[in-house]
């Protein structure tokens, strides 16, 4: 029998962002949680759309229609929950090169992210390396995810990742690099951490990155507590 959370989880592959922001609404007074219609609903439903788009059964069009649906139905939830439900496992800044003005994959990679309870600091298009340094710093965001499709896209993430070393902070962020011109040895080369071909691969290293990251450091702060009770 098909549960409420199915039936979100299909309406959202649909794209029908008012069923699936009324279904929220219904999941609610059922008594079902906001964690059970994120992980069950919105989240099940985002992996499977990941995994069409990535076998290119589906285009950018469709893409964008569920994730519009997806934001109402996360509306939903925050408007009657007062939260999203889900605690975000990190903080993402992202941008297109400087010049650059294209931000068609640098939306899609918001949107598969947010779908992931990813913080995004979208900076736009036309970023300079300052501005990357300046945003990331102060939101202490753990990731600096760069777009770009320009012939020069790899020497202006260069640009950007030099920013950070000048300053010292480089090896307390992880770059991500991706675009038209980029392949992984180019990534390697202006040193970046990881190049990724599509949005769902971006949106799914990044979640892997962050939880992973997110459990060394828990696992850090237990060891420090029982040296601290052996002292």
């Amino acid at each position: 029998m098909e549960t409420i959370t199915d039936e979100i989880r299909d309406a959202l592959k649909r794209g029908q962002g008012k069923r699936v922001a009324n279904l929220v609404k219904m999941a609610l007074d059922e008594g079902i949680t906001s964690q059970s219609i994120v992980e069950d609903g919105f989240l099940a439903g985002m992996s499977q759309v990941g995994d069409v788009f990535r076998s290119e059964e589906v285009g950018v069009p469709e893409i964008l229609s569920v994730t519009r649906a997806l934001d109402q139905g996360v509306e939903a939830l925050r408007r009657y929950t007062g939260a999203s439900g889900v605690k975000d496992v990190g903080t993402v800044v992202l941008g297109t090169m400087k010049g650059d003005m294209h931000d068609i994959g640098k939306n899609l990679v918001k949107m598969m992210m947010e779908s992931k309870n990813i913080h995004v600091i979208d900076l736009g298009v036309d970023v300079s390396p300052a501005r990357f340094y300046e945003v990331a710093t102060a939101a202490h965001a753990q990731i600096v995810c760069m777009s770009g499709i320009l012939s020069q896209s790899a020497s202006d993430m260069r640009a950007v990742i030099e920013e950070f070393e000048d300053k010292g902070d480089r090896d307390n962020f992880y770059f991500m690099a991706g675009g038209y011109y980029m392949d992984e040895l180019k990534a390697e080369k202006i040193g970046a951490d990881c190049y990724t071909e599509d949005a769902c691969e971006c949106a799914e290293k990044a979640y892997k990155y962050l939880t992973r990251r997110e459990r060394k450091r828990r696992k850090n702060k237990d060891r420090q507590m029982s040296d601290g009770e052996r002292a």
